[in-house]
């Protein structure tokens, strides 16, 4: 019976490393380190004081690389899983452009392999008319 479980604990996947982003705090605490804080760069970029914290909550790229820039590093090395290998930023629903609908994506794809002129048109009909 032991011989079983081992075979079991054999066949699974390995756990798949985690990038882990800094947490909050840490970021809260190395601004603060540097003589500042958050609402003081926020003001020094022009905006509303409460703007450039959101990018510890969500990924918002122009703030995150504003943070970046006032530590010294890049906004990889603090928000890695909201960034591509390259450098890139990871949008939030595949890649940008796509849509949700699985029908629309595979029409557009078609669009885009004809390379037709209803490719930049919004008409959902004719869209469908050149993808038929």
């Amino acid at each position: 019976m032991f011989n079983f479980y081992k075979v079991l604990n054999m066949l699974k996947k390995p756990a798949k490393e985690k990038v882990q982003d800094w947490h909050s705090a840490d970021v809260v605490a190395a601004v603060h380190k540097s003589g500042t804080s958050l609402q003081r760069i926020s003001r020094q970029h022009g905006y509303c004081p409460q703007v450039i914290g959101q990018a510890l909550y969500k990924p918002y790229p122009k703030y995150e690389r504003i943070i970046a820039e006032h530590l010294g590093l890049t906004p990889q090395t603090i928000w890695p899983s909201r960034y591509h290998l390259d450098g890139s930023p990871k949008s939030g629903r595949g890649e940008r452009g796509l849509g949700r609908h699985p029908s629309r994506l595979s029409a557009a794809l078609k669009i885009k392999a004809n390379h037709t002129t209803a490719e930049n048109s919004r008409n959902v009909n004719a869209l469908d008319k050149v993808a038929a």
